[in-house]
């Protein structure tokens, strides 16, 4: 007798499952409205939007007025880009005979001068201004490797 009982559990499990699974159609709708009754929708049709254009927000440049023309730099009016120790030559009225970039890092730009009974050495981060004789000088920027110097008259 314990088979027949097990199979008439089998039977009413099936049977109510079958019961429950029918109890949530709703004969294909799904918006909770009646069978027969008009549906009525009070929202307008959804408006298609664009969206807003995504243009990168312009960076400021960082590249020298001058490039990395040294010559430029004779007037004592220039911006150049230098990535390795480089001589610039300025006019001799600045008093500034041998006027270098001797050293570029990660942070910080060396310029350096010299002359008879003379040695200067500047060392500017970012942003910093520096003067040697007659001839002053800013880091405008320092970004991978590369440094750009404005040069001018003091």
């Amino acid at each position: 007798m314990g088979g027949s009982r097990s199979r008439v559990g089998v039977v009413v499990t099936l049977a109510l499952m079958a019961a429950l699974t029918g109890c949530g159609a709703s004969g294909g709708r799904d918006d909770g409205a009646v069978e027969g009754a008009e549906s009525s929708s009070t929202s307008a049709p959804a408006e298609t939007r664009q969206p807003p254009s995504l243009s990168p927000t312009p960076t400021p440049s960082r590249e020298a007025a001058d490039g990395t023309d040294v010559g430029a730099c004779f007037d004592g009016s220039c911006e150049i880009a230098v990535s390795k120790p480089t001589r610039v030559k300025v006019d001799s009225r600045f008093r500034v005979p041998n006027l270098r970039v001797t050293k570029i890092t990660a942070d910080t730009v060396v310029v350096e001068s010299s002359g008879p009974g003379t040695f200067l050495r500047t060392s500017l981060a970012e942003g910093g201004t520096g003067i040697q004789n007659g001839i002053g000088f800013r880091l405008k920027s320092l970004e991978n490797g590369t440094a750009v110097l404005e040069f001018f008259a003091d």
